[in-house]
């Protein structure tokens, strides 16, 4: 690992995303959850204890005068269930929503389908004995003592403080017990959860550092990983070799229909064709040096005239493209260079091919 002092490429962060990699800590859903559910516990929560220390009150106080019967326990029954099942769906429902909503703020929306099915070193008692005694597996549980020391620390300070609260319940009836206690239940449940989530905080940034450090590459694998995204350089460069070659057969191919070939006279070569019916001659052909040497060669074979103006031959060829028109400013010229072809050849202009 000590090679692997690059940070990870958007690539690799990617294929891990893919793969379902990504920092999480399950600290964070705990704690959120805590939270939430003591806040709940004080809106709908507090009116299903109510319902509940009623129901309690009720049945106690009646127990001398009514018939214990089916008939009493199933009634007993339905108006607990109607008493607080809305409040359990509404918190039930409030601690679901929260759930998705820390883990999509962690991870986004994913969809790890390379994760799907089933793996063997999920279940290979070997692979689990590695991964408990190895340097994961105590950094695990290093970090499970260290919740453990604190929420215990957290309980027993609560405690030592209001201990004698708890000790009053057994003197209270049993409403003001009830709600007494689960006014304990929420401070307590509130300052755990305060404490677990300052810890959650310090376990996501050590499970992003980590996430971050296991994806680290070598200098080598950067290359590598930009050869398959970009192209290895030295296939591109045949790759666009071959494509200039080719360009230049097709080019070539066109030389012998050309009308004239303008020279200056060694080192450019621009094939110009003219037709009856055409809007303005076009430059089918053109090259420097060695490709201008076999322009000239291909149109001497095809009897294709060489003419040298070196005014007109730098011009056209730094400013007209291969199988573009050439511009208004040339035509005075190139007309005058037809003219002198088409006299010492004794013919004029043929027909456009069909």
């Amino acid at each position: 690992m000590s090679d692997r002092t690059e940070k990870p490429t958007p690539q690799k962060l990617r294929e891990a995303r893919n793969e379902g990699r990504v920092p999480r800590s399950i600290e964070v859903n705990s704690a959120v959850l805590m939270l939430v559910s003591v806040f709940l516990l004080q809106g709908p929560g507090r009116t299903m204890v109510t319902n509940l220390k009623w129901i309690m009150t009720d049945t106690i106080a009646s127990l001398p005068t009514v018939e214990l019967n089916i008939a009493y326990l199933q009634r007993l029954a339905l108006d607990t269930i109607l008493a607080v099942t809305p409040s359990m769906l509404i918190m039930a429902l409030g601690i679901m929503i929260s759930g998705i909503t820390v883990t999509v703020a962690q991870t986004g929306f994913m969809w790890a389908s390379k994760n799907i099915g089933f793996k063997f070193d999920r279940v290979n008692p070997i692979n689990g004995f590695k991964r408990i005694f190895s340097s994961r597996g105590v950094i695990e549980l290093l970090r499970a003592l260290i919740k453990l020391l604190v929420v215990s620390y957290v309980t027993y300070s609560f405690f030592k403080v209001r201990a004698f609260e708890v000790e009053n319940l057994l003197l209270t009836d049993l409403t003001t017990a009830v709600g007494n206690f689960v006014a304990i239940a929420v401070d307590l449940t509130m300052r755990i959860g305060t404490a677990y989530g300052v810890l959650a905080a310090a376990d996501y940034a050590y499970q992003r550092w980590d996430f971050m450090k296991n994806l680290r590459m070598t200098k080598q694998e950067i290359k590598e990983e930009y050869k398959r995204s970009e192209g290895d350089p030295i296939y591109k460069g045949r790759i666009r070799q071959m494509q200039r070659q080719m360009a230049r057969n097709r080019m070539m191919s066109n030389v012998p229909k050309a009308t004239v070939v303008v020279t200056n006279p060694t080192h450019l070569a621009v094939a110009i064709e003219y037709q009856s019916g055409m809007s303005a001659p076009r430059v089918v052909a053109k090259g420097a040096n060695k490709v201008a040497e076999k322009i000239k060669e291909i149109a001497a074979a095809n009897n294709v005239p060489v003419i040298e103006n070196k005014p007109l031959a730098r011009s056209l060829y730094k400013t007209v493209e291969i199988d573009q028109e050439i511009a208004p400013e040339f035509y005075l010229a190139v007309a005058e260079l037809l003219t002198y072809v088409y006299r010492i050849q004794g013919r004029v202009p043929r027909p456009a091919a069909a």
